[in-house]
């Protein structure tokens, strides 16, 4: 049933003469249920996020921003047909597979590498180390300084640089110029992925944003799936040069590709605004925890993952014409587990890491017990365990941010780089005490580590969590109208009580109004 609601008017007594009483219509009672209107949300949709299914990768994308709606007008500043946006999104695609295929390179190689250099196997994981490392120092500084650079001018000089380090890797002699081309191409490797998923949700629709950073990620699942592999094959059976030259003339091709396809403005025109989304459940406590989680988790991967090859080939006694299928394997079990497991995320992200820790153990230790099935399994548990950890690490933190999310999925970055860069420095400790047999048992040991630390999280959180983000900032926002509304309704009751010359109209009509005000101006004279 609906109520009536008192309705205050501002005007002297002596202006109510006539019976003009002002009566508000019926209305429902407050629910605080009820969907509010849209102008009182503030942004509740999922951030949009994407990892890279690939062992040993870092890099990930979010984007938080929802546009504001520019209008109907805003085709006109949209100056690129459909098909140019359609091959730019192409080319964006094939150099996230270009650079993603080049990080791991280093890894696939070691052992060719080690060889043609003359140098120990363990200081091919010091090249390593110095690659997280520039991601780390480079990421965060170079995005802040090319905020207002036109991303069409940015990107292919991000990929002109890279190409270049890629070169001067390819022709390296030395194991010092080696790990000069890698840091060039790391910087360049750290930018680009800050500057992709914005410079290709700009030439879509927003509501496209999704699509558009799915289909740029296909370029990194493919370099698992096809890139290692045939990098792999190529520096084992031509020689360790030959797959950078191949990635230095293909980078040569995007980057003239990108020069000519990217638009010069993007979608939005200047003045546009967006709202920020934020982490649903802050807490600097949490978010503190799940850096930790993914530092350590990173360095008992990376202990290992850096000299994978030389155990699989010294341990295990596999021949390198096997080792690109087992790659090419783990980019396949990748992909499916990062399909797999997202829709496990919105109610189940700590236990999902959880599960992806426990297959890391699983992975270690079959890798520990050194038989050629066994390596085997030990790759497909790997692959399915960290393509799952990245996306819940990545899912869990946009949760707890106490700051933007892409400052949050920074955090997280620098986090996981910053275990890549002090893994291989200790795998290469045990290589050079111990040798390669003892490298599972180091990654074993940190990955227990890292899943001790998820058991420290309380049930009352873990039932929070468990309370999708949606879901979540709605209620919080029709609260917020609720109280709001209660807020109004104290205020405007308050009005019937102020000095005369402010009368209040109520539903049996204004000469009841002007009797009571009659008798307030007696009173006050007696």
């Amino acid at each position: 049933m609906g109520r009536k609601t008192v309705f205050a008017i501002f005007a002297p007594a002596d202006r109510l003469e006539s019976d003009d009483t002002v009566e508000l219509p019926l209305s429902a009672e407050t629910d605080p249920f009820a969907p509010p209107p849209t102008e009182y949300l503030g942004p509740v949709d999922e951030p949009t996020t994407a990892s890279m299914p690939i062992i040993g990768a870092a890099s990930a994308i979010v984007i938080d921003e929802a546009e504001a709606d520019p209008g109907p007008g805003s085709n006109e500043s949209l100056r690129l047909s459909p098909l140019r946006a359609k091959f730019a999104l192409a080319t964006l695609a094939v150099a996230a597979f270009a650079t993603a295929t080049n990080e791991s390179s280093i890894v696939a190689l070691s052992t060719a590498i080690a060889a043609g250099l003359s140098v120990p196997i363990a200081s091919i994981g010091l090249v390593v180390t110095a690659f997280a490392l520039a991601v780390v120092a480079t990421a965060t500084p170079l995005t802040l300084f090319t905020t207002k650079v036109s991303r069409k001018l940015m990107l292919p000089l991000t990929l002109g640089v890279w190409t270049i380090g890629v070169a001067f890797a390819a022709s390296a002699s030395t194991l010092v110029q080696l790990t000069g081309g890698r840091i060039v191409s790391a910087a360049a490797h750290a930018l680009f992925w800050a500057l992709v998923a914005p410079t290709a949700t700009s030439m879509f629709a927003p509501h496209l944003r999704a699509r558009t950073v799915t289909r740029v990620m296909v370029g990194s699942a493919v370099a698992g799936v096809v890139g290692t592999p045939l990098v792999t094959l190529l520096g084992n059976t031509i020689s360790w040069q030959t797959p950078f030259w191949a990635l230095a003339v293909l980078g040569v091709l995007l980057t003239a590709a990108l020069a000519v396809t990217l638009p010069s403005k993007g979608r939005y025109p200047p003045g546009a605004k967006a709202l920020h989304a934020r982490g649903d459940i802050p807490s600097r406590h949490m978010f503190t925890k799940v850096l930790v989680v993914a530092f350590v988790a990173t360095v008992g991967l990376s202990v290992s993952w850096t000299y994978f090859v030389p155990f699989l080939t010294r341990q295990v006694g596999l021949g390198v014409t096997v080792i690109p299928a087992l790659f090419a394997l783990g980019g396949v079990v990748g992909v499916v587990a990062t399909l797999s497991v997202s829709p496990l995320l919105v109610r189940n992200v700590v236990n999902t890491v959880r599960v992806a820790l426990a297959s890391l153990i699983g992975a270690w230790g079959l890798l520990a017990i050194a038989t050629p099935w066994s390596a085997v399994g030990a790759q497909v548990l790997l692959s399915a365990g960290w393509a799952a950890l990245v996306a819940a690490l990545l899912n869990w933190s946009m949760r707890h941010t106490p700051w933007r999310t892409d400052v949050g999925a920074s955090a997280l970055t620098v986090a996981m780089n910053s275990g890549s860069a002090l893994g291989p420095i200790l795998g290469a400790a045990i290589v050079a005490t111990w040798g390669t047999r003892f490298l599972p048992l180091a990654s074993l040991t940190l990955t227990v580590a890292a899943l001790a630390v998820t058991a420290t999280i309380d049930a009352r959180m873990l039932k929070r969590l468990r309370v999708p983000r949606r879901l979540r900032l709605s209620v919080e926002s029709r609260f917020a109208l609720l109280e709001r509304r209660q807020a109004w309704s104290r205020r405007t009751r308050a009005l019937a009580h102020r000095p005369r010359g402010r009368a209040a109209a109520f539903s049996r009509g204004s000469a009841q109004a002007r009797r009571t005000l009659r008798k307030r101006g007696t009173t006050r004279r007696k």
